[in-house]
């Protein structure tokens, strides 16, 4: 807290006379993290932030990068709707559909917009009709008397990040095409020109570097701890890690005849935040209260931590195991989350796998699961032992099922299961631990 304070006062009396000092707070990938947890910031304390700095600061945005939903119970069991009620209390300014916002389709992305109080920008997602799926591709906002453009992207690459009812009907263009297009519009018209985008830290930059008329990249997608603005050139990429374990802050002096002529920037870690909000603490509390008798139950005590990347070979020999195939196969992607130390409860399984994705076997060859296995980030620990000319049975997700038969066709065989992911390794583990 005292960082905050001694933080406040530097903002508040350095920088040009001349200059418009601008404030930026941002989030990405909050994944449904509303509460507050060890190492989390959970929405009451960013919210109790905020509203300190804009009590000190007239020109203060808050913004989101999109991937607010999907990583919880308190998410997944009402489909996103409380995150965004929730950030309506946190007092957002505007924010940012990303890939798994569509994670229920496009009716649910009306519900979404019709629940948020801020605008959620989207301009690369487009419905059958050619139309945008979000509130507007763009906003300009003024703050003093600073006017400040906004354009929302998220990755073309949604319709391999989702189920294929997810992205049914929808296109999602070149971030780069759509930029292309609408910089011209925009940018005579504003001070300072910003993109909230969800394509992932390494894209960010590569369009920072192509469109240097953009001031600022605010990104998401890629969970990057990115602690100070990436400068490119002219203008700066900046992300907020992911959780909520820290939050970002960007300032930015506005000459008003030369634009930006300097940018500083911070990430702030959850424990550096305020005591929480006391109303959006209670808001939280209502939603949180509702889920913790179905999650908050043990299941197991394990004495070692396990990451996301270890995780991953114990669930595919479940799923294996679970249903008798030679392989499981469980991608890197899919497990959202660690396990530490100590009680194991229902609530972690629902933060690993926080989808509700259904169990699946499929029957492909060895060559066909190579090449479904080279695409994962790294390469898979099972990849040296695959025969390309053996057919095996592979333990998945109705979401890589979905993805191979699109990739593979008739050349592989699938069976539903009609059982939870999460329930199968639920039961395994309430029996054998992990």
């Amino acid at each position: 807290m005292k960082k905050i304070l001694i933080y406040l006062i530097l903002i508040v009396f350095t920088g040009s006379s001349l200059a418009e000092e601008l404030l930026i707070v941002h989030t990405n990938d909050f994944h449904g993290h509303i509460a507050e947890q060890k190492d989390y910031a959970g929405a009451a304390r960013i919210a109790a932030f905020v509203r300190e700095l804009r009590a000190n600061h007239p020109l203060v945005l808050f913004v989101d990068a999109g991937d607010a939903i999907t990583g919880t119970p308190v998410s997944s069991l009402f489909e996103g709707e409380p995150i965004f009620d929730v950030m309506n209390a946190m007092g957002y300014d505007v924010g940012l559909l990303g890939n798994h916002e569509f994670d229920y389709g496009a009716d649910k992305i009306t519900r979404f917009r019709e629940i948020a109080k801020f605008p959620l920008l989207g301009a690369t997602a487009f419905d059958s009709q050619d139309q945008v799926l979000s509130d507007s591709p763009f906003i300009i906002i003024e703050r003093g008397t600073l006017k400040i453009g906004i354009i929302g992207i998220l990755t073309d690459t949604t319709p391999l990040l989702i189920t294929p009812h997810g992205n049914k009907n929808l296109t999602f263009k070149s971030p780069a095409e759509v930029l292309k297009r609408l910089i011209p519009a925009i940018k005579p018209k504003v001070d300072f020109l910003m993109v909230l985008s969800h394509t992932g830290f390494t894209e960010d930059i590569a369009l920072a570097k192509q469109f240097q008329e953009i001031d600022l990249f605010v990104g998401g997608h890629s969970h990057t701890f990115n602690k100070h603005p990436f400068n490119t050139g002219r203008n700066r990429v900046v992300q907020a890690d992911h959780y909520g374990r820290h939050l970002g802050l960007v300032k930015i002096n506005i000459d008003p005849k030369r634009g930006p002529i300097e940018f500083t920037g911070d990430l702030l870690a959850a424990d550096e935040l305020p005591q929480p909000d006391a109303n959006v603490l209670s808001l939280v509390e209502t939603y949180e209260s509702q889920v913790r008798d179905r999650v908050d139950t043990p299941i197991w005590k394990t004495d070692k931590r396990l990451s996301e990347e270890e995780l991953q070979p114990i669930l595919e020999r479940i799923l294996a195991r679970y249903v008798n195939a030679d392989l499981g196969f469980y991608n890197s992607g899919g497990i959202r989350d660690n396990v530490e130390a100590g009680i194991i409860t229902i609530r972690k399984l629902w933060n690993i796998e926080p989808f509700g994705n259904t169990l699946v076997t499929l029957s492909m060859t060895g060559a066909d699961y190579l090449v479904l296995l080279s695409q994962e980030p790294k390469l898979h620990h099972s990849a040296a032992t695959i025969d390309p000319e053996k057919r095996y049975t592979i333990a998945t997700s109705n979401f890589i099922a979905a993805h191979a038969m699109k990739a593979f066709g008739s050349s592989i065989q699938v069976q539903e299961r009609d059982v939870l992911i999460r329930d199968v390794l639920i039961e395994h583990i309430t029996k054998y631990g992990l």
